[in-house]
């Protein structure tokens, strides 16, 4: 059985519980503000795999000894708590459930502490790309005015600005205009980089298996666009693909969606960065459902647990 932990209210959750049913998978789901409202979770320290988890539909508890593989997918949200007391459950329920997933002895895609180097920018960047030997666009995370002025006036294609945390943020472009803005980065250290013109390129890669997708947009960040991207399968070259599977090997995450840019006038590849919890379904239903069943195969016949690659041959 499929243990699927995650919101119901999660487009992203909610697409990968329906591929389990089409495949005809068993499978139980965990809805996060469910249990914090109505059920209960009890870890057993001396054998994780004794934990009991009681998502409120009825008097069955769970167990993860009755678990093959999990599923994982999981947001925090106390915020949206109608109550302190609900809060506090949810928040416990979801920090304990972190831990409980990074250590219990199962397949899990995908550990949610795993990979948290995402949470900087630049440090995820810069740590991932030389062991996958990718470039990444020149950069500068900065709150100091002058600093930031002076890189965005050395680069000769432009340049662009974004959030430098988790967070999500749009990818825009600097113009003019921006310059008076400057001074707020006193308090808000952003993220600046080299404008590379052309074509996005995610991919998805589950263990071993990559599927890759160009997508032309009218727009510099094509999420923002709400018509006019044109997006293609591609066939990854051979550096890339062998690249993101060094990613997964190293990060011990088994699913990637991995972000590059590629410079039209060179074909250069450029790094931006690998997130561990894609947003994946768009790309799923373009692809005919192929991530979903590479995600599929994965939970029902996991692989041996991915090596770390020693520091010295990064």
């Amino acid at each position: 059985m499929i243990l699927c932990v995650g919101l119901v209210a999660d487009p992203t959750f909610l697409h990968g519980v329906r591929a389990l049913a089409r495949g005809d998978v068993p499978f139980e789901v965990v809805d996060l503000p469910t249990l914090a409202l109505y059920g209960d979770l009890t870890m057993a320290l001396d054998d994780l795999r004794n934990t009991r988890i009681r998502t409120g539909d009825g008097p069955t508890e769970l167990s993860l000894d009755e678990v093959g593989a999990v599923w994982s997918r999981p947001l925090n949200v106390c915020d949206a708590a109608p109550d302190p007391r609900s809060a506090h459950r949810a928040d416990g329920q979801y920090q304990a459930l972190c831990r409980l997933l990074e250590a219990v002895d199962l397949p899990v895609l995908n550990p949610p502490l795993r990979e948290a180097s995402n949470a900087a920018k630049v440090l995820h960047a810069v740590t991932l790309a030389p062991v996958a030997g990718w470039r990444i666009p020149r950069s500068c995370l900065t709150n100091d005015p002058d600093t930031a002025l002076a890189f965005v006036r050395d680069c000769p294609h432009g340049a662009i600005f974004k959030g430098a945390g988790a967070v999500k943020t749009w990818a825009t472009l600097f113009r003019e205009e921006h310059e008076r803005r400057l001074p707020r980065l006193v308090r808000s250290p952003t993220l600046f980089q080299e404008r590379i013109v052309g074509p996005d390129v995610r991919v998805h890669v589950v263990g071993s298996r990559a599927f890759g997708e160009v997508i032309h947009s009218p727009e510099l960040d094509y999420r923002t666009a709400r018509g006019g991207n044109r997006f293609a399968a591609l066939q990854l070259p051979p550096g890339i693909l062998d690249g993101c599977r060094r990613l997964v090997a190293s990060t011990a995450v088994p699913f990637l969606g991995v972000d590059f840019k590629v410079e039209a006038a060179t074909g250069e590849w450029f790094f931006l960065e690998a997130n561990s919890m894609p947003c994946y379904e768009g790309y799923d239903v373009r692809a005919g459902g192929e991530i979903s069943r590479a995600i599929l195969d994965w939970l029902t016949s996991p692989p041996p647990p991915a090596v770390k690659i020693p520091a010295s041959r990064r």
